[in-house]
């Protein structure tokens, strides 16, 4: 009985223990590594991108539904159009170069 629980016990220290790569099976893994690192690199530039696009995209929608605020402005409460002017006139504004706020 207690010989069995010595080799449970030598199989679980064995386990336990990392195996020891030889220098090939190193360089091996440390390719895949590699390349998994430039497939995520691209992954996150196509995803940067993307992200870049949708906030454009929402950031023109946005003046599209300020502009028709102020269209339709009869509709809306003079504070509120007050704001969609201010902010539609920051947005088309180009600042001066050489002027930091």
């Amino acid at each position: 009985m207690e010989e069995k629980k010595i080799a449970s016990k030598e199989v679980k220290m064995n386990a336990e223990k990392p195996e020891k790569l030889s220098y090939e099976k190193l360089e091996e893994v440390c390719m895949q590594l590699s390349q998994q690192n430039k497939q995520m690199e691209e992954y996150i530039q196509k995803c940067h991108a993307q992200m870049q696009q949708m906030s454009q995209t929402i950031q023109t929608k946005r003046m599209d539904y300020l502009f028709k605020a102020v269209e339709l402005q009869d509709n809306f409460k003079s504070d509120f159009i007050v704001a969609c002017c201010d902010e539609i006139q920051q947005a088309l504004t180009v600042p001066e170069e050489g002027k930091e706020e």
